[in-house]
């Protein structure tokens, strides 16, 4: 739901009002549903605070009835009101198909790293951060990190970069998922994700998309070497018990396969 600001409040946008905030409350039909702003929550804010990613700002938020919902602050929204133009990376590639919910997960995220390449008017930078986007999002393990979770924005007048991070959660907590949102993964040719030694496949991932191979493998050591602290940062987050048990095995989990 679109909202707006108004004297310190925050209101539902009206119809040809231009929202600055999104608020997204938690839906009925998953395992563990009302963790779900936690936990995006939580997410979003390791990608800021631990894995020092651009991110979009956000907060959790209670209705009156204790419901927790999940904000948002809108980063294609200037303070003085200007729109940036922002496209996401299924509308880029051309992989929309009208009627076709499931077209955003076709694909591999070495096709999403060319379209980025081609649009972005500083790639290799763009390509770096990529890179430890679809990473954090593996260890989180983000199972819909799909082709509209990741876009390009026009900074100025035609200077198009890597939007912030958004929308970045545990699957694992409400759905059994793939390593992957993607379904051919991480390369065209749809190989397989192996079990263990994701050092070597991720660096090959990272050479294929125009990474040299001791930026790939530096990029993969500093992110292992924070990942620890989001262990310790979890009983500092809203979810529940149960999901904060769920969400340190998955966690874990991830990491071995390193």
């Amino acid at each position: 739901m679109s909202l707006i600001v108004a004297t310190d409040m925050l209101q539902f946008a009206e119809a040809g009002q231009l929202g600055t905030h999104i608020l997204k409350p938690h839906p009925q039909r998953f395992s563990l549903n009302r963790d779900i702003p936690a936990n995006e929550e939580f997410c979003m804010r390791m990608c800021r605070e631990v894995f020092l990613l651009p991110t979009a700002e956000s907060a959790l938020c209670f209705f009156h009835d204790g419901a927790p919902a999940y904000v948002t602050r809108r980063f294609d929204v200037m303070p003085d009101g200007r729109k940036l133009h922002m496209e996401d990376l299924a509308s880029l590639s051309g992989m929309l198909i009208k009627g076709d919910s499931n077209a955003k997960y076709q694909g591999s995220y070495e096709e999403l790293a060319e379209v980025i390449a081609e649009v972005s008017c500083a790639s290799l930078l763009d390509l770096r951060q990529f890179f430890r986007l679809v990473l954090v999002n593996f260890i989180l393990c983000n199972g819909d990190a799909h082709a509209k979770n990741f876009s390009m924005i026009d900074t100025d007048n035609g200077a198009w970069r890597l939007a912030p991070a958004y929308d970045v959660m545990n699957t694992r907590l409400h759905v059994s998922d793939a390593d992957f949102a993607m379904q051919k993964g991480l390369f065209k040719d749809g190989r397989d994700c192996p079990k263990s030694k994701l050092c070597d496949f991720f660096c090959t991932w990272g050479e294929t998309i125009g990474l040299t191979t001791r930026l790939a493998r530096l990029e993969i050591r500093h992110i292992l070497a924070k990942a620890a602290a989001i262990i310790q940062e979890l009983p500092s987050s809203y979810l529940s018990q149960k999901a904060k048990q769920v969400f340190r095995y998955h966690l874990k989990l991830r990491l071995q396969r390193f």
